[in-house]
């Protein structure tokens, strides 16, 4: 039995189309948020931001009892968004019309997700980045299982780096002291949680569309 205090996290994967096709988000972005949305050229990547800052802010004034718009996000000195005040730690990601977004008040957290597709040039990214038992795994998987198995190790990668906050300069050796999770249950997605610490992990996964995850 581990000495160790469960680590909690509460873990969104929110489906954006129907906050995308509202585009209502007036009450809970601030000024900041819409100047960052302003910077990204393409329309469809701006409104995914905007919904998932949406989302991200919700879930957050849940936590700390504030309206959305005065949830205190602020850049860290490495850029990553945290929390100026307060105890929660969060994690944000985005791919096509899928946000994750992993809380928890016990431990760093990282979170990614990931449409599983077709990308050129797996085996020199996995030879170059993956640290060793990520090569032997895909090396032993079956050829129409390399791309699933590819973003099931990355998402846990990214995540891994999120939450340990060493950056992918050290996705060679990114999950030491790390306790990682991966969740499957929607088809052609891979996403996955990963929490700094040395505790047995309880993960509480919420699955929905974006629209619905208040209830």
């Amino acid at each position: 039995m581990s000495s160790y205090a469960p680590i909690k996290v509460a873990a969104y994967l929110l489906r954006l189309d129907g906050a995308l096709e509202d585009g209502n988000y007036d009450i809970a972005l601030t000024d900041a948020d819409r100047q960052r949305a302003a910077e990204i050229r393409s329309l469809p990547q701006r409104a995914a931001f905007l919904a998932a800052r949406k989302a991200l802010r919700e879930l957050l004034a849940t936590r700390l009892s504030c309206p959305p718009a005065e949830a205190p996000i602020i850049s860290g000195p490495d850029g990553k968004p945290r929390l100026a005040s307060g105890n929660i730690e969060f994690s944000l990601s985005r791919r096509d019309r899928w946000c994750a977004v992993a809380l928890s008040a016990d431990a760093p957290v990282g979170i990614d997700v990931e449409t599983v597709r077709p990308l050129a040039g797996m085996d020199e990214i996995v030879a170059e980045f993956f640290p060793p038992v990520v090569r032997t795994a895909f090396a032993s998987a079956a050829p129409d299982q390399r791309q699933i198995v590819f973003f099931r190790w990355w998402t846990r990668i990214e995540a891994a780096v999120k939450a340990s906050g060493r950056g992918l300069d050290f996705s060679i050796s990114c999950f030491e002291g790390v306790v990682y999770q991966t969740c499957e249950v929607v088809p052609g997605l891979a996403v996955a949680v990963a929490v700094a610490g040395e505790g047995p992990v309880i993960i509480d996964w919420h699955i929905r569309n974006l629209n619905s995850y208040r209830n």
